[in-house]
């Protein structure tokens, strides 16, 4: 790359889970590459030939072994990494959860919470703080 030229991104494309009770929001903990934490929705990058539903389907299966039923598209974010050059267009869909959460350390979920999106943690994404407080907030917290 030259000097004065923009740098180049990969774009990556990944669906994300609304997923809502009593008003709360499910966040998962993770770790950055650099090992600090930062909570998000759960949810991860399409892999090749793979719808967004089935991707959803698959990484709520990794990330946090349960099973989920994934509603309609409520929206997207976009998150550009900071630990590398890339960038995730995420599909955002409701849904549910058909058992509780069980974080997978091998998927490097290290916990998870049910919080009001007036109450999301500083190290909770950015594009994912913007986007749960938009959104539940335009439906007053009733998905």
């Amino acid at each position: 790359m030259s000097e004065g030229e923009p740098e180049r991104r990969a774009l990556r494309f990944g669906a994300k889970a609304l997923v809502t009770s009593d008003g709360r929001v499910l966040l998962i903990k993770e770790r950055h590459e650099d090992g600090s934490p930062f909570w998000t929705l759960p949810g991860g990058g399409v892999e090749s030939g793979e719808s967004f539903t089935a991707c959803l389907d698959r990484e709520i299966r990794e990330e946090i072994r349960c099973r989920a039923s994934v509603g309609e598209r409520v929206g997207g974010c976009v998150y550009h990494h900071t630990s590398r050059p890339a960038t995730t267009v995420y599909a955002v869909f409701d849904a549910s959860l058909r058992s509780e959460p069980e974080p997978n350390p091998a998927e490097s979920i290290l916990d998870y919470a049910w919080l009001e999106p007036t109450d999301l943690l500083s190290t909770t994404l950015d594009p994912v703080r913007r986007f749960v407080e938009r959104t539940v907030a335009e439906t007053d917290g009733e998905r």
